[in-house]
């Protein structure tokens, strides 16, 4: 897509279930501010996430968490908090469907229903993985473009689709 090769872009894909601990398993975030860096595994050998644990400094979320019901948001935020680094500046960031108080985003004369966060709750969720003063969490809560029938897509829509524009940044 990007005429990319091996050469350009080394960055391996590395596909996977994200609610399945033999490719990552939720654990609490290091504390540790020493992790052994001569284990660093070889990323071009590795065939899940989980020898990546406690060594990442960023992680970039797009258009995925609203994808999950309010409980698994918990468990995808903890196994992606396991990933961090514990050095402070290591994020976790991202962009997703949300609203001004959390709940559930339905366009009207749709059945699809989307569980987001507020920008509180949000927060929250994290504080409640890393606890508080651990991290800073930024928020921005906007309307998507598109309009109030977001492109065509939902009709006479009347709730306009906002997201939820977010950082999770280790101090």
């Amino acid at each position: 897509m990007f005429r990319s090769t091996p050469e350009s872009f080394p960055v391996p894909f590395i596909e996977g279930d994200i609610f399945d601990p033999s490719f990552l398993e939720p654990t609490t975030p290091s504390t540790g501010s020493t992790q052994a860096r001569a284990s660093v595994p070889d990323i071009r050998s590795i065939t899940s996430l989980n020898p990546l644990r406690g060594r990442v400094s960023a992680v970039f979320c797009g258009a995925f968490f609203h994808l999950f019901p309010e409980e698994d948001q918990e468990k995808v935020a903890l196994a992606l908090a396991g990933l961090l680094s514990p050095e402070p500046g290591s994020m976790v960031f991202g962009v997703h469907g949300g609203r001004a108080e959390k709940g559930f985003w339905t366009p009207t004369n749709s059945n699809r229903r989307m569980f987001c966060h507020s920008p509180d709750s949000w927060k929250a969720l994290w504080e409640g993985i890393f606890g508080e003063g651990s991290i800073e969490v930024k928020t921005l809560l906007r309307r998507e473009i598109g309009g109030d029938d977001f492109f065509g897509t939902f009709p006479g829509n009347k709730d306009p689709y906002h997201v939820l524009e977010w950082s999770v940044t280790r101090l």
